[in-house]
């Protein structure tokens, strides 16, 4: 409908309603509907009288001042219910307070009961009531709409709306340029509508070139198939000008597809009158000349009564297939958000159910999630952040790569340019120089604290730990000769049984801190994935808080066990790294003193150094605290790097794979259906009921089912 906002564009004078009337929404209605729309005084509010049989107090005005809505519902029993619609632009304080106003029981509206209910609505509405004046800040028109919904036995369905009337021309004190665009905005709302009918009241009095309301009604109902023509006022036209009005109900000008009829509004002297007597007024009336030459079919309200009732029935069948597609379309719409809410989950055994179908998918992807068979699960191919095993491989190469490379306080003297130990494939990170680990730790610790935000429940885990400054020119043989001269005792130069495991706690002291970190990283792993995997429903949160905590204080465990126990190994290679770091530091003096040979020739020999004797014995002559420094440091290294290995793999076995990936205690287990069988009615209630409101949602969406089931069923459709 762009072409109404261009075309009518220049007939909003006040610039804040024409940008409000490419805005408006459409008012939701049961069905069909007449509006009764027309000028100011042109006999609406009779029309609308005769029509709905309830005694609107025309002389008050209070009627065009707000749009009313009057509902028809057929009902066993006959009652009135009257409630306030607030408008489009009410805050929502504001329409609450509307909302809140009902009028409910009433048997009957006579003329006082609804004078004083329409006194109450002007007063919550903001505008002036009956012999009020207008105030400085008040408007004279409301966009809210008054709802009367009038149920019982002989109501037919319908619904009709009485709009404020329009007008050109502001009245000082009374009414402004806001006013005129404020009610044009409300009746194009209210009319655009294709299921609406268009009654246009128009006084017989005045030229029907002035009436704006029909060039309205054309630009918004084009073939002109829901707009009927009233001309009202008959009885006070001018004498000899009856013929023009004639004309119009005979379509000699301006035709209407649906033509005129023409009706006696009641005077001010009748207005006491009930409607049997006002009925045989206009009989009366139009049965003199000229008026009962007119077809009878377009004279009087029976006949308007009669001439609406063949519109809506032909409105109504016309709209039976887009009737139809809509009910379609919101049953659809209906049952899809119903299916959104999962099964119901209002009895005990239908959250039991509901969990233990849970527990088995929540089972069945950690499977597949640890498998790595991520293939067999759509989530795990479009999901890398639930890739548990790849995630969980990765961290475990960069904790290897870390402890090599961090793990240690002080570099050994073996050197690296003699005989490197042997590695294994290891990540990148294994090989990085120690700025780039540091600023991989700044990263770590900057996702760590993104991590706090997301997970709060899990913070104790998610944490820095304080790392030892390495001493990267410091001489590793210079501080074990320190501690090994505040150490020793009376005797022989010899290890003394503190040395070792002083320097071997002070040499990995690292590891704790690289350690809780991975730990830490792994738990977050496990989380973020329960998390996700789980969507909206989550197991027992103290539980698996507890599987971490285990998980974290095995692996102190384990670090005591390694950083404060005592140094001890079975395992060979100890010996062989022992005899491998002597053979370095010999090979290391030997080449110190090796010399070229030559042949007889004076050719120099390839591979062939020579060490003299003397020069082996001299380099070799110290003294009992240097043998005995050197000896500490080759076992520490030896020891160190025993211990290492076997320590990441206890860590990663134990702290990682066993507590919190695979193991049969693994938080991942805990979600499983001997939990749910476990679960009590309350801490079913507490982990898999539906809240106060998502019980309403269903009900209401079930009830608007059966109700559009049942509408689709007797549509045929």
């Amino acid at each position: 409908m762009d072409y109404v906002h261009l075309e009518y564009r220049n007939m909003w004078p006040c610039p804040r309603y024409r940008a409000l009337i490419t805005t408006e929404i459409h008012t939701k209605t049961d069905g069909t509907q007449l509006a009764v729309v027309g000028d100011q005084s042109s006999g609406k509010s009779s029309v609308l009288e005769s029509i709905s049989e309830l005694p609107f107090p025309r002389d008050s005005g209070l009627c065009t001042r707000f749009a009313t809505q009057i509902i028809f519902r057929r009902s066993p029993e006959s009652s009135i219910k009257i409630t306030i619609i607030p408008g489009p632009d009410r805050d929502k304080q504001e329409a609450d307070k509307l909302k809140r106003y009902v009028k409910d029981g009433l048997t009957t509206m006579m003329s006082d009961v609804f004078l004083e209910i329409l006194e109450e609505v002007c007063q919550l509405m903001g505008i002036p009531g009956p012999g009020e004046t207008l105030g400085s800040s008040q408007s004279t028109f409301s966009d809210d709409m008054l709802s009367i919904e009038l149920c019982g036995p002989d109501k037919q369905n319908l619904s009709i709306l009485d709009i404020p009337g329009i007008f050109r021309t502001p009245t000082e004190g009374v009414t402004t340029e806001d006013d005129i665009a404020l009610v044009r905005i409300i009746m194009y709302r209210h009319i655009k509508d294709e299921r609406t009918i268009i009654l246009a009241v128009i006084p017989s009095n005045t030229d029907i070139a002035t009436q704006e309301i029909l060039s309205i009604a054309k630009v918004l109902d084009p073939k002109g198939l829901r707009t009927l023509g009233v001309l009202t006022k008959p009885d006070l036209i001018d004498d000899g000008t009856e013929q023009n009005v004639m004309d119009l109900v005979n379509g000699k000008r301006n035709p209407l597809h649906y033509g005129y009829c023409i009706v006696r509004n009641r005077g001010q002297s009748e207005l006491s009158s009930n409607s049997k007597t006002r009925g045989a007024k206009e009989k009366e009336f139009f049965s003199a000349e000229p008026w009962s030459r007119l077809d009878p079919d377009r004279v009087g309200t029976p006949a308007l009564q009669r001439r609406l009732q063949q519109m809506l029935i032909g409105l109504t069948r016309r709209e039976f297939p887009k009737v139809q597609i809509q009910i379609s379309k919101e049953l659809s719409s209906c049952r899809k958000h119903l299916e959104s809410l999962g099964p119901s989950r209002e009895s005990t055994d239908q959250q039991r159910r509901l969990l233990i179908e849970l527990a088995k998918r929540f089972q069945g992807l950690a499977s597949n999630a640890l498998d790595a068979c991520y293939f067999r699960d759509e989530v795990l191919i479009n999901t890398p952040q639930l890739r548990l095993a790849t995630l969980a491989v990765e961290r475990m190469e960069r904790y290897s790569a870390d402890i090599e490379q961090l793990g240690h306080t002080i570099n050994f003297d073996s050197g690296k340019d003699v005989v490197p130990e042997e590695k294994t494939s290891v990540p990148h990170s294994a090989s990085e120089d120690l700025n780039d680990l540091s600023d991989r730790h700044v990263e770590d610790a900057e996702e760590a604290e993104n991590k706090k935000l997301q997970y709060p429940e899990i913070l104790d885990f998610i944490q820095s730990y304080e790392r030892t400054a390495r001493d990267e020119d410091g001489s590793i043989l210079d501080w074990i000769g320190d501690e090994y001269r505040k150490a020793r005792g009376f005797g022989l130069a010899d290890i003394g049984p503190s040395i070792l495991p002083t320097i071997w706690q002070e040499q990995s002291k690292n590891w704790r801190a690289v350690t809780l970190e991975y730990i830490g990283d792994t738990i977050v792993l496990v989380h973020d994935f329960t998390v996700r995997a789980l969507a909206h429903i989550c197991p027992n949160e103290e539980q698996l808080v507890g599987k971490y905590c285990a998980a974290r204080d095995h692996v102190d465990f384990i670090i005591k066990v390694e950083h404060s126990g005592t140094p001890l190994t079975m395992n060979h290679y100890f010996n062989e790294n022992l005899q491998k770091c002597k053979s370095r530091r010999l090979q290391k003096m030997l080449e110190k003193h090796a010399e070229d040979s030559y042949d007889r020739h004076g050719r120099l020999l390839a591979q062939a150094n020579i060490v003299k004797l003397d020069q082996v014995m001299q380099s070799m002559a110290m003294g009992n605290s240097d043998h005995t420094i050197q000896d500490i440091h080759d076992i520490l290294e030896s020891y160190y790097k025993v211990a290492r290995k076997r320590f990441v793999d206890t860590i990663c076995m134990q702290g990682s794979d066993f507590h919190l990936l695979n193991g049969p205690g693994s938080p991942l287990r805990i979600f499983g259906t001997s939990f749910v069988g476990g679960l009590s009615e309350v801490q079913l209630d507490l982990i898999a009921g539906e809240d106060v409101s998502t019980r309403q949602l269903r009900k209401n969406l079930e009830t608007e089912i059966d109700a559009l089931e049942k509408g689709k069923k007797l549509l045929g459709a």
